[in-house]
């Protein structure tokens, strides 16, 4: 099919047709493709080297910073000047693979120029810088990882030379944090050189059933399903490759949340304060990745029920309300007395997405929720005063990841994920989705909603259990501990492990912990009581998974219900099915603290989990 390079060679349909792929073509595709991407990424590098200097200026010496910062400066400029030297000569006999040599040249040197700078200054810096240097691989690894998983060499440039000098530093440092970071460090690099070999296999996968498509136009409806099936494929592989990702993202957000306990000075707790949030950050583009996933894999089903829409509305006002006033914006929602029927979950995130759609794009004025009775219908409508939307993007908004006025790609502005959701959400439900939009004045989004007016619906009952977070998260932040606690950790991952025992013995429980359940019930086995609480990772070794872990735990203490719960970084929905029908919540990695924090402080009282609600 082709080498690692990109090189196709020539493929086999179904049809017992063989099909000539043209190397020349497809190396076409992947130089447009990289192309494309590189103006952004050079940017963001250029950005990022330029606020680490800042960030450094004070604390290494300012010959050597400045120097540093130069040299990246004078690379940037000489591979923005190579690029736009063959945007003049595409049409020239080899001009794509000069440029290709000077890409992954200026690859190589810019991931030595980071690497070799992180790894210099890691021996003079607090732990707080270093922090922040892993930080900084860890994006600008993804954003390569992104841009240059078409043709590998590219990606190998900067990946391997960035990431190994800093973490073969780090490991000279005794102490056992800086161990716990080397070792994030290398399952980060091994995971993400897997996920960008897959990622680059999917796309001359892709490559390779476009040439079969044109070759096979009289089997236009079977190669149309095999392309549909190819991209529930993908949403799974997806779903299935972000663990590794996820992993050591997960660790490093447990062991953050200890070093903010830690004394620091002013500065350092301003590092760390950012470093969280950009972990953070990384977590919400995860969550709203599986978000995608769950959708396009069919494994969300609605749960329709009647319910009065002005409890939802009203919820939402008051929740978007503060973020409207910063803006110096009006939100107002005008009285709906009508009764809906539908899944007010999926409903919710649905008009949640669109009123945060348009705070963020209006820049003065008003946004205000309105609904109108239609023939059986309330039209939920969400009307901005923002720039509007052209005609040729009305379409486009709706595409993962497109987003207007947003060129440099600021995660501030969002993802450009969630109006995706919004879409495949309504056709879930089978509502109506309409915009209209008018460039200069506004921009108004429609949702037809079947009205019920045979039922009446106490609306304290539905206000009471309508929460944003109720498939993922209780309601209320839980405190410390009241009592001690027994809680069980198992997890393979020995990272993860030992951050989440840190965490947990830090908010006053008892933990025991095992790589397997075999190695937990020895260590629990002695112990005077019951676990209170089971964390069990999904995938464990030897095939073993949590939810036989912790059937075999109950059935060892004679108690079905001790409460579990699965954390987990394989979002494969079907997953979330098995889960689901167990009544055993399950969370995906990274879990956000206080997230963490809430579930413990529910299950631990006692009290009905929305999964088993």
């Amino acid at each position: 099919m082709g080498d690692d390079n990109g090189r196709p060679g020539r493929s086999y349909d179904a049809a017992t047709m063989t099909v000539a792929i043209d190397a020349d073509h497809v190396r076409e595709i992947q130089l447009a493709s990289l192309r494309r991407s590189f103006p952004f990424a050079l940017f963001g590098s250029t950005l990022v080297a330029c606020m680490t200097a800042n960030v450094l200026y004070h604390s290494v010496p300012v010959v050597e910073l400045w120097a540093w910062l130069g040299i990246s400066l004078f690379t940037s400029v000489c591979r923005l000047a190579a690029l736009i030297r063959y945007s003049r000569t595409l049409a020239q006999p080899g001009a794509g693979e000069r440029w290709l040599r000077r890409m992954t040249m200026g690859n190589l040197v810019s991931g030595m120029l980071w690497g070799g700078g992180f790894a210099y200054w890691s021996f003079s810096v607090p732990i707080e810088y270093q922090l922040f240097f892993i930080v900084i691989l860890f994006g600008l690894g993804t954003g390569v990882i992104y841009s240059n998983y078409m043709i590998l060499p590219v990606a190998y440039a900067f990946l391997l030379p960035a990431f190994a000098p800093p973490f073969i530093a780090l490991a000279f440092k005794p102490s056992a944090l800086h161990l716990a970071l080397v070792t994030g460090g290398i399952a980060y690099l091994v995971a993400a050189i897997a996920f960008i070999h897959r990622m680059h296999r999917t796309h001359m996968d892709a490559l390779r059933l476009g040439y079969e498509n044109l070759a096979l136009l009289k089997q236009v409806q079977k190669e149309k399903e095999a392309a549909e099936r190819s991209d529930l494929e993908k949403s799974r592989f997806l779903a299935a490759a972000s663990h590794d990702l996820r992993q050591p993202v997960h660790a490093m957000s447990l062991f953050l949340e200890l070093l903010v306990k830690e004394s620091l000075s002013d500065h350092g707790r301003y590092l760390v304060n950012n470093i969280t949030s950009a972990t953070a950050a990384m977590g919400h583009l995860f969550d709203a990745l599986l978000n995608i996933s769950r959708l396009d894999a069919g494994v969300v089903q609605p749960a329709y029920q009647s319910f009065p829409l002005d409890c939802l509305l009203e919820q939402l006002c008051a929740e978007y309300s503060l973020q409207a006033q910063k803006k110096g914006l009006e939100l107002r929602v005008r009285p709906s007395f009508a009764v809906v029927r539908t899944d007010p979950i999926l409903i919710e995130v649905i008009v949640r997405n669109l009123i945060s759609n348009a705070i963020e794009h209006t820049i003065q004025g008003r946004v205000l929720i309105g609904c109108r009775k239609r023939a059986g219908q309330v039209c939920i409508e969400v009307w901005d005063t923002g720039p509007g939307i052209p005609e040729d993007q009305q379409e486009r908004v709706f595409w993962e990841f497109h987003q207007l006025g947003n060129p440099e790609r600021d995660r501030k502005k969002g993802l450009g994920l969630g109006l995706a959701i919004v879409r495949r959400t309504a056709r879930l439900l089978d509502h109506g989705l309409t915009l209209f939009s008018v460039p200069g004045r506004g921009t108004m989004f429609r949702l037809s909603v079947g009205l019920d007016q045979k039922h009446k619906v106490d609306q304290g009952h539905l206000a009471a259990n309508m929460t944003s977070e109720s498939h993922a998260a209780p309601y209320g932040r839980g405190g410390a501990p009241a009592v001690e606690h027994l809680v069980l950790v198992i997890d393979d991952d020995a990272q993860n492990r030992e951050g989440m025992r840190l965490l947990l013995e830090s908010w006053g429980h008892r933990v025991i912990c095992g790589a397997s359940g075999e190695e937990a019930l020895a260590n629990v086995v002695h112990q005077r009581s019951k676990p209170a609480l089971i964390i069990s990772d999904y995938r464990l070794r030897d095939h073993e998974t949590g939810i036989h872990v912790i059937d075999c735990l109950r059935e060892e203490y004679n108690d079905a219900d001790i409460p579990a719960l699965l954390i987990s970084g394989d979002t494969d929905p079907v997953r979330l099915i098995e889960s689901s029908e167990r009544g055993i919540p399950l969370l995906h990695k990274p879990v956000q603290v206080e997230i963490l924090r809430a579930w413990l402080s529910r299950m631990l009282h006692g009290e009905a989990s929305p999964a088993a609600q």
